[in-house]
């Protein structure tokens, strides 16, 4: 039996893995997210009716995503919030970083502002490429995932098709 390696998520991993119907593989990972992911995603989500709240609040019932507070000092706030990022993904980087494991982020910018601190970075087409090397989804279910994704979220041509040969060589 092998031992999953441990996440921390940002809403849009969520919510657009959720809206494709592969929130499943945010089970490649022990997955937690902060109150103030919860409230973007779920509260504020159902407010909204869309549907992918009422599948992420599922498995956190579920237990397959956990809630967790975290406190985060106030000079890692401000240096974060100088380099634009929102109260939710300042937690899930802090988070990650304190506790070495990987952040499931999407913006550029909390991207880029969690790899400075040395933090492990994945992604929606990040987990949807490990869910398909995993064998949690097959080749066209990858291949449907991707295509599913770029209507939802913006993909350039490059992303697309570096994402679609990385899938291809799983065929």
């Amino acid at each position: 039996m092998s031992l999953k390696r441990s996440a921390v998520s940002n809403s849009g991993p969520l919510i657009h893995l959720a809206k494709v119907g592969l929130l499943e593989l945010i089970n490649i990972y022990d997955t937690v997210i902060p109150l103030e992911v919860k409230y973007e995603v779920v509260d504020r989500g159902k407010e909204k009716g869309v549907i992918d709240a009422f599948l992420v609040e599922k498995a956190i019932e579920e237990g397959w995503i956990k809630i967790i507070n975290v406190s985060i000092d106030d000079k890692f706030v401000k240096t974060a919030e100088v380099a634009g990022l929102h109260k939710a993904e300042i937690a899930v980087i802090h988070y990650a970083y304190k506790n070495s494991i990987t952040a499931l982020l999407d913006d550029d910018a909390a991207r880029v502002f969690a790899r400075s601190l040395g933090v492990r970075v994945r992604g929606t087409l990040g987990l949807l490429i490990e869910g398909l090397k995993e064998g949690l989804i097959s080749y066209s279910e990858a291949v449907k995932g991707l295509d599913d994704l770029s209507k939802i979220m913006y993909l350039s041509s490059d992303v697309y098709r570096l994402v679609l040969r990385k899938i291809e060589r799983w065929k």
